[in-house]
């Protein structure tokens, strides 16, 4: 049975992307195709929080080049791959896209603290394929009392409710946080607060915990592999990530914050590690198989797919 999905070299340039406020011109220009005729492109300006630039896409909103902003003050950056198609919520071309510090921020979620300022990304609803790549920075004075460098991720906040992006590159030196993006919202840096019922558990007794450390920068393969593991991971299981019963992270093992869970798996350069954890105990095991299936997309995904439904079963 043939499984249909997209290939992991296009998630790859994902996480190589970027972009944000775009507005449409007259001005086009036609450009050769392959098969002779000519297709029209558009310059679309950019407007980062006060930082403009022009890009080229065709007539099908797909950048003729790569993209790379920041924001004056440096607190948000934007990377976005050539190729990548941008299209508003209707799915027609853009027209003014806007990047702008929200000056009436929703409230935050009940469970964290917005760190920093809410970004307004317009219009909302536009979406991006493939990903794009967003990073924020934070102050770590305006963490939470309790909070860690590595509690902190990126959330979106659409139809009245804040969402977690599962997906993030935690720098802690320079006090910035990466994720992945397809559409625009509002966006913030949220750290989590201490649990208000010491009793309650933050994640089941009993779970999976996949692990990937990386070095930078990184090298094509081990982009490839942790970017494989992710889709794998949130692709089959949505439900277990959503309940806590499969946990997914990622660290730098040239991060000294990190020290702690660098020791406890013996990571020492890019490496995977799966973690049963039953009845309170650890019990790791370092997936070495992924180095001998990069580049084949079902072989890897079959593999972590087995891999992690396997320890599930060891769970309760």
């Amino acid at each position: 049975m043939n499984i249909v999905i997209k290939p992991l070299w296009h998630f790859l340039l994902a996480c190589l992307a970027l972009s944000l406020m775009i507005g449409c011109t007259t001005s086009s220009t036609a450009l050769p195709e392959a098969n002779g005729e000519a297709q029209s492109t558009y310059q679309l300006g950019i407007d980062l929080l006060g930082i403009k630039s022009d890009v080229l896409v065709d007539s099908q909103g797909r950048l003729k080049a790569k993209v790379d902003l920041s924001s004056a003050d440096g607190r948000v950056s934007l990377s976005l791959n050539e190729d990548t198609i941008s299209l508003n919520e209707e799915g027609g071309h853009l027209q003014a896209i806007t990047v702008a510090i929200d000056p009436n921020p929703p409230p935050p979620p009940d469970d964290a603290n917005i760190v920093g300022a809410v970004y307004d990304f317009r219009p909302e609803g536009a979406h991006f394929n493939p990903f794009i790549m967003l990073t924020l920075s934070y102050s770590p004075e305006e963490l939470p009392e309790g909070a860690k460098e590595s509690d902190v991720y990126i959330g979106y906040y659409q139809n009245t409710e804040w969402n977690m992006l599962r997906y993030k590159n935690i720098d802690a030196e320079n006090h910035r946080v990466t994720t992945q993006i397809d559409h625009f919202a509002r966006y913030a840096v949220l750290a989590p607060r201490e649990h208000l019922t010491s009793g309650t558990p933050s994640a089941p007794a009993d779970r999976v915990e996949v692990v990937y450390f990386y070095r930078t920068p990184q090298c094509y393969s081990c982009i490839y592999a942790e970017t494989g593991t992710r889709y794998t991971v949130e692709t089959y299981f949505k439900d277990e990530l959503a309940n806590g019963k499969v946990t997914f992270e990622t660290f730098n093992v040239e991060d000294k914050e990190n020290a702690p869970i660098i020791k406890k798996y013996g990571a020492f350069t890019s490496s995977l590690f799966i973690n049963t954890v039953r009845g309170g105990s650890d019990h790791i095991e370092a997936v070495m198989d992924i180095w001998f299936v990069l580049g084949d997309d079902e072989a890897f995904i079959k593999m972590e797919k087995d891999k992690i439904e396997g320890s599930l079963k060891e769970t309760r």
